[in-house]
């Protein structure tokens, strides 16, 4: 490369940053190591992939097993200097971002007033649910304070890493609510990542608000209405979700690859798919608009295995309607 085309170095991290932002889950350090080969600058990307792994692991709620159970790299819990706490167990802990080991454990008073009944309580129902419906997954109530008064957080994380298949998912929801009668205003956020590579690279990013009033009487009649709540909402939107993939045809998918730009760069399509396992990327979906480029001959069997795999055995959450329970 010549000097002229020689990136700068501020140029060097806005590239390395935005791709390590687009990593899709579980695959964090796989970009990390192919950009490391690519800028051939250790000390830059290790500086810069601590902060990029830190946040992403904080967004996609880094689920992490510690002593007695999981808990949940998040935001919510975050203690500074890569530090952690787990409401459940009444601990803190060190998370190494990059090495994903956990060490230094410290206990941490909490307060044993109503507002951790009520954290308590609220951890038990959800508790309950997660094991009905997430095959491989973690949940956890954070208790927060804004002024003098307390809200809640829920962190929902469910994954299904299955690299020998093709196929990396995860799914994430949160919920803030204050515990205010008659009735809470609980807002969630849905958080859903596929990536799907075997002989093509598709990746889907889904993201959905939701609100609604759930009534407050008790506290152990909310947690059993808010996890009921949470239920139905997760329902409606797997049942939409997989619906919308199935429906996706053929015609579609060709529309979407007509609306790429012209680059007038040869591609040698039969060249990057004469091998089973080539790891060349021949697709990428940004926020939540696919843009496919894949070999005419591979589209249909590509269509039906991503949807299939995702809808049937690759699952990340399991429905569970009222009239099978």
């Amino acid at each position: 490369m010549s000097e002229d085309s020689e990136l700068s170095k501020k140029e060097k991290i806005q590239m390395i940053c935005g791709l390590l932002r687009q990593a899709p889950p579980n695959e964090f350090h796989h970009v990390f190591e192919d950009l490391r080969f690519l800028v051939m600058d250790d000390q830059l990307m290790r500086t810069e992939a601590a902060q990029e792994c830190a946040f992403h692991n904080k967004k996609n709620f880094k689920a992490v097993n510690l002593l007695g159970g999981n808990s949940l790299v998040t935001h919510y819990n975050d203690l500074r200097g890569n530090r952690f706490f787990d409401p459940q167990r009444t601990f803190s802990f060190r998370y190494d971002h990059l090495s994903g080991r956990t060490d230094k454990f410290l206990l941490q008073g909490t307060m044993g007033d109503d507002a951790e009944l009520w954290r308590s309580t609220l951890n038990g129902a959800l508790k309950t649910y997660m094991k009905m419906h997430f095959p491989v997954g973690t949940c956890c109530v954070f208790r927060k304070a804004l002024k003098s008064s307390s809200y809640f957080v829920v962190c929902i994380e469910g994954h299904q890493y299955q690299p020998s298949e093709s196929f990396n998912g995860l799914w994430t929801s949160e919920w803030t609510f204050a515990c205010t009668p008659p009735s809470t205003e609980v807002t969630g956020n849905y958080h859903l990542q596929i990536h799907y590579f075997r002989k093509a690279n598709w990746q889907a990013t889904v993201d959905k608000t939701v609100e609604k009033s759930v009534p407050l009487i008790n506290r152990v009649q909310f947690a059993t209405a808010l996890a009921k709540f949470i239920e139905a909402e997760d329902n409606e939107f797997q049942i939409a979700l997989e619906k919308n993939l199935q429906e996706l045809s053929v015609d579609l998918w060709k529309t979407l690859r007509r609306r790429i730009p012209v680059t007038r760069t040869v591609i040698r399509w039969d060249k990057l798919l004469s091998e089973e396992n080539t790891k060349t990327s021949i697709a990428h979906l940004n926020e939540s608009e696919a843009m496919v480029i894949c070999h005419e001959g591979y589209v249909s069997q590509f269509i039906v295995n991503s949807t299939e795999t995702f809808a049937s055995g690759s699952r990340l959450r399991n429905v569970q309607l009222d009239e099978e329970k």
